[in-house]
């Protein structure tokens, strides 16, 4: 007998209202992650690029609420007519419904969320090196069509969850799956270039760490929220609602603190982004069970997330992509984490708990579904970056995406020193150097 088992909420087969209102508080409260991704991307590039990476994160989160709405929604949740792959209804709101356990209306609002999240993560691969107008062309793409396909495999009458593949809030289906494209999108980019516009081999500074912190502290917070909204019973169902809250903080705490020594250990001085993207870490981790785990159990996938992001920071600065945000350390490893413990630590059909290892060979399925399925942003960038029309030059990158294509810098000093001063004079060594 599982914790969902156990609990008081009545044996029934019926489906239960959803709670709207519970819903729609924690769909507006998540939309904090906007302003969480835009710290974030201001703190992690050069001054000179602040304002650019600012107007990043808006406008895709612009174009996802309107594409999402106009074409993905109708692609995520319409009917599939039993193809189990596309929805084919529910475009620009034409069709919604609000006939129970179905709200279409307030499904759209929480939906949003996740596929901002997608191109936000997507945007910050971008930074630095890229045109808004390429820019904004993908992120269209891939909240119009490739996010809303995949989303729709999740559904109840999709592909992966009728295979059996579980992810409660989106460990997979939206941190695995943006990051993946943010990692697609920075291989083809390669790395940014210092001010004599070559690709420098040390490892540009961050701008401001402050708003790396302030940030992953709003993203951390959102997501949480976010999570705690995929319950859509809310008061419907106490005891999942509170356990759900529970396992997403411990989580996010033990992640923090994991990450934070560890860094401490390697350098032995204290790390605000360490501390700070480390709970980010833990709250994509948890985000594929929280609903689904023991507290203590929660508690160690806190830990493994952090582990797990120390060490991509390691491997990703000493390679060639160029991460200034720390996405894949972030979103993309704590993401597979969170999805194989489902395999592991589900008290539904986990190996741990005596389930057997069928769960986690479907896990791993799903992973490769939705890696695959987010390369596919592949088929929109080869072509702008073919044509030129994806990569800025590298005057502009020399000069600054601020002042090629916004208003100007953002910051400006009074005493600014040549770029060259503020990069790193170490060249990359061996991962474990």
């Amino acid at each position: 007998m599982n914790h969902l088992e156990e609990s008081s909420a009545p044996a029934t087969n019926a489906p239960v209202p959803i709670d709207a209102t519970w819903v729609l508080v924690t769909s507006f409260s998540a939309l904090l992650t906007i302003l969480g991704f835009a710290f974030i991307s201001s703190g992690a590039v050069r001054y000179k690029s602040v304002q650019s990476s600012v107007i990043t994160v808006l406008l895709g989160s612009v174009l996802t609420i309107l594409f999402f709405w106009l074409v993905g929604y109708g692609f995520a949740f319409g009917d599939d007519k039993g193809n189990k792959f596309i929805g084919l209804s529910k475009f620009a709101g034409i069709g919604y419904t609000v006939e129970s356990p179905t709200d279409d209306y307030t499904n759209l609002i929480f939906s949003t969320v996740g596929a901002v999240i997608v191109a936000s993560l997507f945007g910050l691969g971008t930074l630095e090196r890229s045109r808004f107008f390429s820019v904004s062309l993908c992120i269209a793409f891939i909240t119009a069509v490739l996010y809303p396909i995949a989303l729709h495999w999740i559904q109840p009458t999709g592909w992966l969850s009728k295979f059996g593949f579980v992810d409660f809030a989106g460990s997979t289906y939206i941190h695995v799956f943006g990051a993946i494209t943010a990692l697609v999108v920075s291989f083809f980019l390669k790395e940014r270039r210092d001010q004599a516009g070559n690709v420098h081999p040390g490892i540009f500074p961050h701008h401001s760490p402050i708003n790396i912190g302030y940030g992953s502290i709003i993203l951390t917070i959102a997501i949480l929220i976010f999570i705690n909204g995929a319950n859509t019973q809310g008061k419907n169902d106490k005891y999942e609602q509170g356990l759900i809250a529970v396992n997403t903080i411990v989580a996010a705490t033990l992640s923090a603190l994991t990450s934070f020594l560890l860094q401490y250990l390697k350098t032995h001085k204290t790390s605000l982004i360490a501390l700070s993207r480390g709970s980010v870490a833990g709250i994509v981790a948890i985000s594929a069970l929280a609903n689904d785990v023991r507290i203590w159990e929660s508690a160690l996938t806190g830990v493994l997330a952090g582990f797990v992001y120390i060490v991509l920071i390691l491997v990703i600065k000493r390679s060639h992509v160029d991460d200034p945000a720390y996405t894949i350390a972030s979103h993309l490893g704590p993401g597979l984490l969170g999805t194989i413990l489902v395999g592991f630590l589900g008290l539904t059909n986990g190996w741990v708990t005596g389930h057997g290892p069928k769960q986690l060979g479907l896990q791993l399925v799903g992973i490769l579904a939705f890696i695959g399925w987010g390369l596919l942003v592949a088929i929109f960038i080869v072509p702008l970056k073919g044509t030129g029309a994806f990569k800025i030059n590298p005057f502009q990158e020399s000069q600054g995406i601020d002042v090629s294509y916004a208003e100007g810098e953002a910051i400006q000093f009074l005493d600014e020193q040549p770029e060259p001063a503020l990069l790193s004079s170490s060249p990359k060594k061996g991962i474990f150097q």
